[in-house]
């Protein structure tokens, strides 16, 4: 069975739902992706991880105005917490992290090399 456990792992479902504006989204499973879809200028929370090592890809689907997603602890080591989506193709690849050797337990988002168009602020 053990030598199943990749092939398991990408045939498994990805794709996470776009809880809609003022929403939260709730990452758990790695190499999740979710595309979202405005209607008008929205906002969303990206819900703090639980553990390192999860990698996520946020994207703008569709275009019908800007989305702004709340990190709580952060996209970057500079701690910024919001990330403008303002183009249908923006996307932002991200990886679940510690957020400092002083706050055991305590994840944060951080970016990876492929941010496409997403403003960090």
């Amino acid at each position: 069975m053990s030598h199943r456990v990749h092939n398991d792992l990408y045939e498994g479902p990805k794709k996470l739902d776009d809880p809609g504006d003022g929403e939260t989204i709730q990452v758990v499973d790695d190499l999740s992706i979710c595309e979202m879809v405005s209607i008008t200028t929205e906002t969303r929370t990206l819900a703090d991880p639980t553990k390192p090592g999860i990698r996520f890809t946020l994207r703008l689907l569709t275009d019908g105005g800007d989305i702004v997603v709340h990190a709580a602890e952060g996209f970057n080591v500079q701690l910024e917490t919001d990330a403008t989506f303002a183009d249908a193709g923006d996307t932002l690849e991200l990886i679940s992290v510690t957020k400092t050797c002083g706050y055991p337990g305590v994840f944060r988002w951080q970016i990876l090399d492929d941010n496409i168009g997403v403003t960090i602020a």
